[in-house]
């Protein structure tokens, strides 16, 4: 074996993995945020969960980047660990489409026909031209990316023709022998392509790697079963990576395709070493070709599909017992570095992470409220502990989106991020003024700093308000309800009339002996956490209205709305009405 052959070896790896780099990071790029939400959507039907989940991995031609947006998803709350089964065995299958067009390598082109159009020969240099021109020429961003996309797979498939050129020239080398014959050990070639799609974290690479190998006809279909074996189990370790840090059920959906992999996997090496030690296992020894490959892959895939679908139940009962669960647990942050190689899935799970961390916001804010009067040192305790969790929140999902704020997204994907950096630090502020107003409530209960009825009335008020807008400005964000976010500005304007007459109120009852002083330092300090709360609430809805109209001018936004919309004036009314008394109008 000469130098070059190395060297040509070591090129056609190289080109191949970054070929399918590139290919694989632009289908992903131009399907957006398409993909999570298509998921979300189909859920509830297997059979629609099973093909998307098909057609998701042969877009994106990454089984593991698939796995990897489940785990985020479960790990949000925003689909079940028990409704990836379906979108995880059609990955299973989807993920084989690969191999049978890395077949197209082994075209020979000796005589024309139609089909040596199809060979890297031919088919390279067109696309790579094409890909060439439409990044060069293009002006929309998605055409740019087609031309990523053709000159990927035309870098993929010299890749391809590379290895195995490579290959030809080693395969009559004796020591090339010797290394297959190593693979001759079921158990040995299994462990050796797990270990190897581990590290390079593609399946998809093993078996290109595998179909090279056939070159020269030395590979037997008994080394190439366990090997195919091996590369399927392998690409679950990037899913096992990404769940670490998550919830029990997000763990649970790399469990359980490391699960439906495996056992299945191991169910074909003990048939093939039983046919082994029986000595009936001469069909085994024959030479295959890539093609054979391809059918090796395909038919384990949908073996283990079949079978898996059969013992679902039981796949879920292994995976509880494992992991265990937990129904109440609150979402665990997923924001894996991994995702970045995919900007556009990390962007939708970062997106997932703020709308748990708006919820939790709202929740910690309602749970302050309630306790004002009704003081409950449980719930007390419980508030401080969402607050920690939302200042972790917002320093995690800020670093984590300037990162994404450097990579190359979508049009769409740019302005999500702009979005979320603009609203985490509100939510995580809401969270500090119901901390504020849980201490406070907590100093009256100890104090026994107790309030008048016309007070209580007037809390009460004002906490219907507070829920409503926060219900609007967290709802709006969460599905981008424009209609809703127009709401929020006039009830905000409504809350600060009825916190100016609750002041003057008091004043009035003090004068009178009605109220103490202490009620008037608690009532202020309330006062003022419950305006902040509803101009954060605004900001948000501010937000969401000015990106949905392509901009970020907040103040210019409230100046006009307040000074010229007819739909803002009708809401306040409306909102006057519900909660301030006719008198104090």
């Amino acid at each position: 074996m000469n130098l070059y052959s190395v060297l040509q070896l070591l090129a056609g790896l190289s080109f191949f993995l970054y070929g399918m780099s590139v290919m694989s990071s632009s289908l992903e790029k131009m399907a957006g945020g398409a993909l999570e939400e298509n998921m979300k959507k189909v859920t509830s039907n297997a059979l629609l969960s099973f093909c998307l989940g098909a057609l998701i991995t042969i877009g994106i031609q990454s089984s593991s980047g698939v796995m990897v947006m489940l785990v985020g998803l479960v790990n949000s709350g925003i689909i079940s660990y028990k409704q990836t089964i379906p979108i995880i065995l059609g990955s299973n299958v989807g993920t084989t489409v690969t191999g049978w067009i890395l077949t197209l390598s082994g075209i020979e082109n000796s005589s024309f026909n139609i089909m040596t159009l199809l060979s890297p020969e031919v088919l390279s240099p067109v696309l790579a031209f094409v890909g060439m021109i439409l990044r060069m020429t293009a002006k929309k961003e998605k055409q740019k990316d087609t031309g990523t996309i053709f000159i990927g797979f035309a870098v993929l498939m010299y890749g391809m023709s590379f290895m195995s050129g490579a290959m030809k020239s080693v395969s009559s080398e004796p020591w090339f022998s010797d290394v297959l014959m190593m693979f001759t050990n079921p158990f040995l070639a299994f462990v050796v392509a797990t270990l190897f799609t581990g590290i390079i974290q593609s399946s998809a690479a093993t078996i290109g790697i595998i179909e090279a190998f056939t070159v020269g006809g030395g590979l037997t279909l008994q080394a190439t079963i366990p090997l195919v074996l091996g590369a399927n189990v392998g690409t679950c370790i990037t899913a096992m990576i990404s769940s670490i840090g998550t919830g029990k059920n997000a763990r649970k959906v790399s469990l359980m395709a490391l699960l439906i992999k495996s056992i299945n996997a191991l169910i074909v090496l003990i048939v093939e070493v039983v046919l082994i030690a029986m000595g009936t296992n001469s069909g085994l020894l024959r030479s295959v070709n890539a093609v054979e490959v391809a059918v090796v892959h395909t038919t384990f895939n949908i073996f283990a599909t079949v079978l898996s679908s059969i013992f679902s139940k039981q796949i879920i009962y292994v995976a509880d017992k494992i992991v265990g669960f937990d129904e109440e647990e609150i979402p665990a942050m997923y924001l894996d570095d991994l995702l970045l190689s995919t900007p556009n899935v990390a962007v939708n799970e970062a997106y997932g992470n703020t709308m748990v961390m708006g919820m939790l916001a709202r929740e910690e804010a309602q749970k302050a409220l309630n306790i004002f009067l009704n003081y409950d040192e449980e719930v007390f305790k419980s508030i401080n502990e969402t607050e920690k969790m939302l200042d972790k929140y917002e320093d995690e999902l800020g670093s984590y989106l300037v990162k994404l704020s450097k990579l190359e997204l979508s049009v769409e994907s740019s302005e999500e991020v702009s979005k979320m950096l603009h609203v985490i630090t509100d939510f995580e502020r809401i969270g500090d003024h119901a901390v504020n107003i849980a201490n406070n409530a907590k100093n009256n209960f100890e104090t026994k700093n107790y309030f008048s009825a016309p007070a209580i009335k007037e809390v009460e008020n004002l906490t219907n308000a507070l829920n409503e807008i926060l219900s609007y400005a967290i709802d709006a964000y969460n599905f981008n309800d424009v209609a809703l976010a127009t709401r929020v500005e006039p009830l905000e304007e409504v809350i600060d009339s009825i916190t100016e007459n609750m002041m003057n109120s008091h004043i009035n009852r003090l004068v009178k002996g009605e109220c103490t002083i202490e009620n008037g330092f608690s009532l202020s300090d309330l006062l003022n956490d419950c305006e902040r709360i509803s101009d954060h609430c605004s900001n948000i809805g501010v937000c969401v209205i000015e990106v949905d109209n392509d901009n970020f001018h907040t103040h210019k936004y409230l100046r006009q709305t307040k000074r010229e919309s007819r739909e803002f004036r009708k809401l306040y009314k409306e909102y006057e009405k519900k909660y301030i008394p006719e008198g104090d109008n």
